[in-house]
């Protein structure tokens, strides 16, 4: 990765890494945000930030016009709906990819009965693993080539498309660029947002403070290889918000950096809490695995028993030494059967969770 001297003097301001529990200020960013509070948002698209960005990214060798920012759109979309054991499940719908991923596994992972299979077991690993390859498979055959057809959502999770994977799934069962943040209230309000600068980024716009992503370089949301994106085509993305409802109430809301570990963390997460009614600290915080080209990654923390009892199809078998952050961080918050709210931060991204309480009218000073 290349940075630009811009972006040195976020992290490194006096010629070093910031240290932990030092305080950096980020003035150019403060000013610009006053300078689009004041001005607009379309200041960012067709004024001075736009031309510096399209100048220095055109320096570069990189491909923006100041069309390109003109004619950029927020396009809003209704969230992708599936019922997951009675929970409604919603998250990013296409032409993002993490959501119908995750919706495609938890179909899969629904026809199987966890009841009365335990956590971490062979019979759970395996189950995950096969969860996953199928997956990848499904997403290989029928979705990266039609990303953008019309109600690929409805065809892709179809009871037809999903019973041919469901039926090798039953033969078969006999590293950090990206954050998120979960926020949830007792008015049943909540909020689920994940944001990212992509793969290998280092660049902000001079004298602005803004970070730019860098998708493009995501080497999973370039399934045709890079460089064969199609022009005026919206990119797709693995980011997942998520929000699943009970009663038609929020319950569980989360979310996860981690590239394309996104879809299985979340995956893992969901399934923790309502299939193996862990608390919420626990679910985030539980070992976990991911399945990717014919690999198999496993977390510490599952028994060595486990996973070589396990029928696993996988070329080949990863044991982590350490629990690591390629496995995603999964920040979440749910409310509790008991009305109470509890959150947990994935501990693999330093993530924390914290509960603020409404001032009183006295508090206010009234």
């Amino acid at each position: 990765m290349i940075s630009s001297k811009e972006m040195h003097q976020v992290y490194m301001p006096h010629g070093s890494l910031l240290q932990l529990g030092e305080t950096f200020y980020m003035k150019d960013f403060a000013e610009t945000l006053a300078y689009l509070a004041e001005k607009g948002s379309r200041e960012f698209y067709e004024g001075e930030i736009a031309q510096r960005l399209v100048k220095d990214c055109q320096d570069y060798g990189g491909y923006l016009t100041l069309e390109d920012l003109k004619n950029y759109q927020v396009i809003e979309r209704e969230p992708l709906l599936i019922n997951y054991r009675d929970n409604t499940f919603l998250t990013n719908p296409p032409p993002s990819s993490g959501g119908i991923l995750i919706a495609f596994a938890l179909e899969l992972l629904s026809k199987i009965d966890l009841v009365n299979i335990e956590f971490g077991t062979p019979e759970h690993l395996q189950t995950l693993a096969q969860v996953m390859q199928l997956t990848n498979q499904a997403r290989k055959d029928k979705y990266n080539t039609n990303i953008y057809q019309k109600n690929v959502d409805e065809i892709f999770l179809s009871t037809e498309h999903i019973t041919q994977y469901q039926e090798q799934l039953t033969k078969i069962n006999k590293w950090g660029s990206t954050t998120h943040i979960s926020v949830i209230d007792d008015e049943g309000n909540a909020a689920s947002v994940t944001t990212s600068h992509g793969e290998g980024s280092g660049y902000v716009i001079p004298g602005t403070g803004i970070m730019v992503n860098n998708m493009l370089g995501e080497e999973d949301l370039n399934p045709h290889g890079f460089h064969q994106w199609q022009e005026n085509v919206r990119i797709s993305s693995m980011m997942a918000p998520t929000i699943v409802l009970k009663n038609n109430q929020p319950e569980i809301v989360l979310g996860s950096g981690g590239s394309n570990r996104i879809r299985t963390a979340v995956l893992q997460v969901i399934s923790n809490i309502i299939d193996f009614k862990m608390p919420v600290d626990m679910a985030v915080n539980s070992p976990r695995v991911h399945w990717e080209n014919n690999i198999l990654n496993v977390e510490p923390g599952f028994s060595e028993a486990a996973i070589k009892s396990a029928l696993f199809t996988s070329n080949k078998l990863i044991l982590w030494q350490k629990k690591n952050m390629f496995f995603g961080g999964v920040h979440t918050v749910l409310e509790n059967a008991a009305g109470f709210i509890e959150g947990a931060g994935d501990k693999r991204r330093g993530g924390t969770s914290v509960s603020i309480s409404p001032p009183s009218f006295g508090e206010l000073g009234g």
